[in-house]
């Protein structure tokens, strides 16, 4: 779709404009309000009392597999409803609640330090014409390149991929030639690292009451839920972008937010439970246009981006949140085909 720039710079200052008399209605601006930190909270309860029950209480298989697919959604829910505001510092103006939001990482298995510096890597990369660097900069291996094209990995890679990002990623990024790291980040993340370890592959098999079997099925469905929903995230739609966010006046780049909108979908923008579950995930348009803003703004900013690119003429994409799956599907199907 061809659009004049005087067009879109007519689009980008109206989007703008509507998005900051929103900001202004709101009592929290554009930061977090109190249904956040509900969430945030009740994810981490959750979080916890399924690992209490898994660890001392279950006895029985069933028992044991319910409780490992709630503690994989939450090891995926919680940093993205919690950890990932944090890391744009869209919690909250004052600096030690964003720094505790990170702490989402730490008790899943990540690595706050790490996952802020190569995520907004990766977003500085996208705004700068360079979504490959983005992802070859986060070591998010779903795929291997060599000089003519791209092939996924095998289905093995896929069922550890979690065990990779938790196990492995973190320290392939802290250790690889060129990154210079502070010491006291890299005995922070060995001891919460440590912590985890302990928490999820040796604690279980020392308390829980149940054949040693049971509990290793049990952990790796967990695990399984946890790249499964992981690959979900990271095979939505995002696309290279050519253009940078900024123009040399340092003011907003009307071809960058043209190309935003031509090359990134949202799923179900309208859905707000499924916003308010996955932490709006599934508005990368949204997220890519405003992301400093907390994500739950997100599913009113997305009415304000379809309104506007409607009245001026523009593309805005997006797809039932069942097409992810059928994504998810597709990757797999690529897989089985390269074995």
């Amino acid at each position: 779709m061809q659009v004049s720039e005087t067009y879109t710079a007519n689009f980008v200052d109206t989007l703008y404009d509507e998005a900051e008399q929103y900001f202004m209605s709101q009592p929290s601006g554009r930061y977090a309000r109190p249904v956040f930190y509900l969430k945030a909270i009740g994810f981490f309860i959750i979080y916890i009392a399924a690992y209490v029950y898994f660890v001392f209480y279950a006895r029985h298989f069933a028992e044991l597999l319910l409780m490992a697919f709630i503690l994989g959604l939450c090891h995926v829910f919680l940093p993205v409803n919690l950890s990932h505001d944090a890391i744009h510092h869209a919690i909250s103006r004052k600096k030690w609640i964003n720094r505790l939001g990170l702490y989402g990482l730490e008790i899943t298995g990540g690595n706050a330090y790490m996952y802020a510096r190569k995520h907004l890597e990766a977003q500085y990369d996208r705004e700068n014409g360079s979504k490959t660097k983005a992802i070859e900069h986060q070591a998010l291996v779903l795929q291997r390149s060599t000089a003519d094209r791209k092939t996924n990995l095998p289905g093995i890679f896929y069922v550890f991929f979690s065990l990779y990002m938790i196990f492995v990623r973190d320290f392939v990024l802290f250790f690889r030639s060129g990154d210079v790291v502070p010491l006291g980040q890299v005995v922070k993340m060995m001891i919460w690292k440590l912590l985890y370890a302990v928490a999820f592959l040796v604690v279980p098999f020392v308390f829980i009451q149940a054949p040693w079997w049971h509990v290793l099925i049990s952990l790796f469905v967990m695990y399984l839920v946890i790249t499964a929903s992981l690959v979900i995230i990271l095979l939505m739609p995002t696309e290279r972008m050519e253009s940078t966010r900024t123009d040399e006046h340092f003011t907003h780049n009307e071809k960058w937010i043209q190309e935003i909108l031509e090359h990134n979908v949202d799923f179900s923008p309208r859905n707000k439970a499924l916003s308010t579950l996955t932490g709006a995930a599934n508005l990368n348009v949204v997220h890519h246009l405003f992301p400093d803003v907390n994500h739950v703004h997100y599913y009113h900013l997305s009415g304000i981006i379809e309104r506007t690119a409607t009245r001026y003429g523009l593309q805005y994409r997006k797809q039932l949140v069942i097409d992810v799956f059928g994504i998810h599907l597709k990757y797999m199907k690529n897989i089985h085909k390269q074995a």
